[in-house]
């Protein structure tokens, strides 16, 4: 997420607003594996 430039409240927003949870943990492993391609895909 640094290499985007988000804050960690960006961050959580985009996990809450998306997944309806606040951290990176509480992902599911599929879940986790579709937020990383996300964030390859932005970079």
């Amino acid at each position: 997420m640094q290499r985007l430039g988000w804050t960690v409240d960006q961050g959580r927003e985009h996990l809450q607003k998306f997944y309806g949870v606040r951290s990176r943990l509480q992902l599911t492993e599929d879940e986790l594996d579709n937020f990383l391609l996300y964030l390859q895909l932005s970079d």
